[in-house]
């Protein structure tokens, strides 16, 4: 198929290629092939592998935001159960996309300390996804769930480092391992005396 003329599908399909292969093992050969677009359109349209995996990055970045929002505006549970959910839904994802995590975890462990550009793109997505959780991480202190001692814009970068770990986990092991992001966010939950 020759997506030349279609540049969301071009990224499209260099996002699936990255969040599979990763940077290093993804050849310009193989980016042309899968997209049908020739080297020459490649470069005229991106300039270099570097450039297109950016592209990449925060076209999946913006997916991903969307998908949070949608999930936490929809549901009706209490805050905390909204975060246990999310979490869970992310986790249980990974047996159906084969356990391939996330592509801005992915690139920012593969390649966050090899160049700049990588970094603060995967930086500036990663924050974007806090952004949109740090409301439910208030709201979840408000209604006494979650400790107030605590930032809750600090809270939510703990939680979803959290579960970047887990998911990076979850790769390894071949197993959702939502059980066990369930549990800590039931660690962290305050007791009916407001205390942890």
């Amino acid at each position: 198929m020759n997506y030349k003329h279609n540049k969301e599908q071009v990224v499209k399909k260099g996002m699936e290629l990255f969040w599979a292969k990763g940077f290093h093992k993804l050849g310009i050969n193989e980016i042309c092939k899968e997209t049908g677009m020739t080297k020459g359109a490649f470069y005229n349209s991106f300039e270099s592998k570097e450039s297109f995996l950016l592209t990449t990055i925060t076209a999946y970045g913006e997916l991903l935001v969307v998908h949070l929002q949608s999930q936490l505006k929809t549901s009706k549970l209490s805050a905390f159960d909204k975060l246990i959910e999310l979490y869970e839904n992310m986790l249980k994802t990974q047996t159906k996309n084969n356990y391939k995590g996330c592509l801005v975890n992915n690139i920012m462990s593969e390649m966050g300390s090899l160049n700049n550009s990588v970094a603060e793109l995967s930086a500036q997505q990663f924050n974007n996804f806090l952004q949109v959780i740090a409301p439910t991480v208030k709201d979840a202190q408000q209604n006494g769930d979650l400790s107030n001692s605590i930032n809750s814009d600090i809270l939510t970068e703990i939680i979803h480092t959290t579960f970047f770990g887990f998911l990076t986990r979850s790769k390894g092991k071949k197993d959702a391992g939502h059980l066990l992001m369930t549990s800590f966010l039931n660690t962290i939950k305050t007791n009916k005396n407001g205390n942890n």
